[in-house]
């Protein structure tokens, strides 16, 4: 959606190795790593947590699209 950040190769490097430092640590004490969307369509989470749910935090994108985070995002 619009609005949202691009990396150059530059910083991608600098998260990347921020990242593997952050990565390696919590796997060193029997972490997984997952990969999950920061945002998702706001009817796909309503679908998972329910039409009321306070567990979402609504977003809208320039385009119009309804766009909603996770409680633990």
């Amino acid at each position: 959606p619009q609005g949202t950040r691009d990396y150059g190769p530059k910083q991608m490097a600098i998260r990347e190795r921020v990242f593997n430092a952050i990565i390696s640590c919590f796997k060193r004490h029997g972490a997984e790593v997952i990969d999950t969307p920061v945002f998702e369509l706001k009817e796909t989470l309503t679908g998972k947590y329910g039409e009321d749910s306070k567990l979402i935090y609504d977003l809208k994108d320039q385009g119009g699209e309804l766009l909603s985070l996770r409680y633990d995002l």
